[in-house]
């Protein structure tokens, strides 16, 4: 059986600890370990961690932004062969690492990472992610290629940090999160420097559960107004990668920023160094929304285009 160790940050989550927990503890096939990181939690999260037998609780003295710190500290922890993340206000299908297992087992050697599908929880009820269209509805290994032409045809990332599995060795070589360099969007820098060290193996069938309705969530942040952490990382694998990869990386480099851009808008006018590295004859509309957004009147501009779009949702 596979060696899997659970890693969860947890940071003032208190009200959905337990159910992550006890999500982890019905499955049917057993983690070798339960880690929590407490990341400085102002609540009693860490108590109700602390009261469940077999779970092991670590201690951070200052939080670090996106929970990346904490997740470093529970890799470095660990002892398995195998990480699975899962954020503390999330939850597992009972059979998920069974799944992640019989994955891992029947996959060659040099697969170093492993994702399921997922359902998201909204205020207004429970929708299939539209990562389900990563896979074209089979499970199957993906190159590096493969992954980043999978995260432009799909929209976002293939992987999602809930749902998936790592190789230990391979998440400490490829450097862990970011915890020093991203406040936002870490994770998929991570997927992306891991996805390139050897395969990605993807299964839609849902085992996973993202609520998006929970308290104190990361993605209800506003964003950094500065340039994405992850254009950093894809324009050093640009230089050592073939004609064909280059430009999916430069299609995937102008997607995130634009689309960061627009997160950004949404409470503040977007600077220009934020966007600096967009190739404007790859998506040249794209690059004219970039210029208005930077003007005077982008901010104003972006709040209209919010306030219409939820308009239209209701009419």
């Amino acid at each position: 059986m596979t060696s899997i160790c659970v890693v969860i940050p947890l940071h003032n989550k208190g009200p959905h600890i337990a159910r992550a927990l006890d999500s982890v503890l019905r499955q049917t096939v057993k983690p070798a370990e339960i880690i929590v990181v407490d990341d400085v939690s102002k609540d009693d999260g860490p108590q109700i961690a602390r009261s469940y037998d077999g779970v092991q609780v670590l201690s951070r003295d200052r939080p670090g932004p996106g929970g990346y710190a904490a997740r470093n500290l529970g890799i470095r922890t660990a002892q398995s062969d195998f990480i699975a993340f899962l954020d503390a206000d999330d939850e597992w299908d009972d059979a998920h690492l069974e799944t992640l297992d019989r994955m891992i087992r029947s996959s060659p050697q040099d697969t170093v990472l492993f994702g399921t599908g997922y359902d998201e929880i909204h205020p207004g009820g429970r929708t299939i992610a539209d990562v389900y269209r990563r896979s074209g509805g089979r499970e199957r290994v993906l190159s590096f290629a493969d992954f980043v032409r999978a995260w432009l045809d799909c929209g976002e990332c293939p992987v999602w940090t809930s749902a998936i599995a790592a190789r230990r060795t391979a998440l400490i070589e490829a450097g862990l999160f970011p915890d020093k360099r991203c406040r936002r969007g870490g994770d998929k820098d991570l997927w992306l420097r891991l996805a390139r060290q050897g395969g990605t193996r993807v299964n839609p069938v849902p085992t996973a559960i993202y609520f998006k309705d929970s308290q104190n969530m990361v993605t209800a942040l506003s964003h950094d107004n500065v340039c994405h952490c992850m254009i950093e990382t894809i324009m050093t694998m640009e230089q050592s990668e073939p004609p064909a990869t280059r430009n999916l990386l430069v299609r995937l480099a102008n997607r995130e920023t634009f689309q960061y851009a627009l997160r950004t808008a949404k409470s503040q006018r977007v600077r220009r160094a934020s966007w600096k590295h967009f190739k404007p004859w790859y998506n040249p509309f794209q690059f004219a929304v970039l210029l208005g957004l930077s003007s005077p009147l982008g901010h104003p501009l972006a709040q209209l285009g919010v306030r219409l779009k939820k308009l239209s949702a209701r009419a």
